[in-house]
């Protein structure tokens, strides 16, 4: 059982880590020579040490459980890793492998992995809670886990709601196939004869196109997905909500829909794209904006961050910077072995030849043409295009590249790099604290699972939550 202390305990380590590195997290990396962010880690006491690892060990840095920790490591940085780690290593994890003959009809390995996971979680509760008849899936996209879930769980309607019309048409096609297929499995795994199984008892699922908005949050909701199904869905069962990976503030919007609706009595959500979350005004920035400013909602919003009381009480504002930083994926950077792209370090030095070359510096996305430059010749050339601005002659180009390509300029940027996403989990677990806390808010338990092995899936936490 969640307790309150603890997770306003976490969320007040979060807020502290945040501030006192922020630094790291809202320091962009195209401004790294421009602004010699480098020293903040010569303060520390860091960049020796940083420096004298391998470049195994440095790409083992943005996973605390992997970082190289030695006799040698400055204690303030060991420090820093051990409570980065420690505001998320609590949420238990799930392990689970694919069952021989899973039917895997257009799926890659990754939603493979996604879909039967979730599914599984979906039917636990459905069997420990007999209440539950249907279940709605916000974002069903290509329809995989609604008809997972319809397929494994006999008897339960499931409907899936998306805005992409061919998503929804699609997923009714293949639906009739994947039936086709499952059915000898289902028959297998559960020792049911082909004689007494009545297949219409399973596979109960209907996609539905409707693009959800504010509006649809009400005591109504229910009724209102049972009018665009047409009667699929029953006014009076009691239902599941699921959402897959929902979009920036999509969860927030499930979190409301849950609790206003009388007739859904439980919730299972992932997140993802934190960098798309609104929030709910700027009292306070533990971080400074750069040249984007972070859209913000309607101060009224019923989904903006944060939502709950707690975190309210002291509002807490991330910027672009931060947002982005919390959608990486640290737990793959690190089992890759491997250091950023080149391309990183081009950026940076691009900085510098803009801020010589021109009175003012655009604020700019040089875009994906100068990202897959093999000089940085030909990056200048495709940034330049991009931004509209005129060239610079090639012997000016040449002197600033030289003027950084000693080998350990660009290693000091890549160790910045990699000491960035640490941060990450921590960003991303003050938002799962913020949900979690809300609900409790209004008197439900939640629980948080890490659902998705986290190199296969980086958005890997479910929220969980059942109403008394």
């Amino acid at each position: 059982m969640v307790q309150r202390h603890e997770l306003e305990f976490t969320a007040n380590k979060c807020k502290d880590l945040l501030h006192q590195f922020k630094f790291l997290i809202d320091s962009p990396l195209v401004s790294f020579l421009v602004d010699n962010q480098w020293q903040f880690l010569e303060e520390l006491g860091w960049s020796q040490y940083l420096l004298s690892l391998s470049d195994r060990d440095l790409s083992l840095i943005p996973d605390p459980k992997t970082f190289p920790i030695t006799s040698d490591t400055p204690p303030s940085l060991a420090q820093f890793v051990s409570d980065c780690l420690s505001t998320y290593n609590s949420y238990p994890s799930v392990e689970s492998k694919l069952p021989p003959g899973f039917v895997t009809l257009g799926m890659s390995p990754k939603k493979q992995h996604e879909v039967f996971r979730m599914g599984q979680a979906v039917k636990s509760i459905i069997e420990r809670n007999q209440h539950i008849s249907q279940v709605i899936d916000f974002g069903s996209g290509k329809g995989y886990l609604p008809e997972y879930i319809a397929l494994t769980s006999p008897g339960i309607k499931v409907v899936g709601l998306d805005r992409e019309e061919v998503n929804s048409v699609g997923g009714l096609q293949r639906n009739k196939l994947m039936e086709k297929l499952w059915l000898p499995l289902f028959r297998k795994q559960n020792n049911v004869n082909s004689l007494d199984f009545d297949k219409n008892k399973m596979n109960h699922y209907c996609p539905v196109t409707i693009e959800l908005k504010e509006e649809h949050i009400s005591e109504d909701f229910v009724q209102n997905i049972s009018n665009i199904s047409d009667g699929f869905v029953s006014v009076n069962s009691n239902s599941m909500l699921v959402g897959l990976h929902a979009c920036g503030d999509l969860t927030s919007l499930l979190l409301q829909t849950f609790l206003r609706c009388p007739q859904l009595k439980s919730i299972v959500a992932v997140g993802c794209c934190y960098h798309l979350i609104t929030q709910k005004e700027r009292t306070q920035s533990y971080m400074t904006d750069g040249p984007h400013k972070q859209k913000l909602s309607d101060p009224n919003s019923i989904h903006a961050f944060p939502t709950s009381k707690f975190l309210q009480q002291s509002p807490i504002y991330f910027t672009r910077n931060a947002l982005n930083l919390a959608s990486q994926a640290p737990e793959r950077m690190s089992s890759s072995q491997s250091l950023p792209a080149k391309n990183l370090f081009f950026r940076a030095v691009f900085q510098v030849l803009l801020r010589d070359q021109f009175d003012t510096v655009p604020a700019c996305n040089v875009g994906h043409s100068a990202s897959t430059a093999s000089s940085f010749q030909d990056y200048c050339t495709a940034a330049f295009k991009k931004l509209k601005l005129n060239d610079v002659a090639d012997s000016v180009i040449e002197s600033c590249y030289e003027r950084f390509n000693d080998g350990s300029t660009e290693r000091r940027l890549y160790i910045f790099h990699q000491l960035r996403i640490l941060l990450a989990r921590v960003i991303e677990s003050l938002i799962l604290i913020d949900r979690m806390l809300f609900l409790l808010d209004n008197e439900i338990e939640p629980s948080v699972l890490g659902l998705f092995d986290p190199v296969v899936s980086p958005r890997c936490y479910v929220l969980v939550a059942e109403k008394s």
